[in-house]
């Protein structure tokens, strides 16, 4: 059973794969306006150009957050 998310923003989608988290921490302590804990849903894919969240994603270890972007004709990055 998988323990993926998907969170819909305007120009990007981010999801979320619980299953392979490592809890770095990296998302929420470098991004929380995107990405904050305290509140439902968690991830906020418009709270920010869909172009900051992707470069902040690629900092992800696990790979546990990966997205598709809207915006742009290479949507596709870090989505397997």
């Amino acid at each position: 059973m998988s323990q993926q998310k998907l969170y819909y923003g305007k120009d990007i989608e981010v999801m979320f794969n619980s299953e392979i988290c490592t809890h770095s921490g990296i998302c929420v302590k470098g991004f929380p306006a995107v990405f904050d804990l305290s509140k439902r849903p968690w991830v906020n894919p418009d709270a920010a150009p869909a172009e900051e969240i992707a470069r902040h994603i690629d900092k992800c270890p696990s790979g546990a957050l990966t997205y598709k972007r809207l915006d742009t004709e290479n949507s596709l990055k870090k989505e397997e």
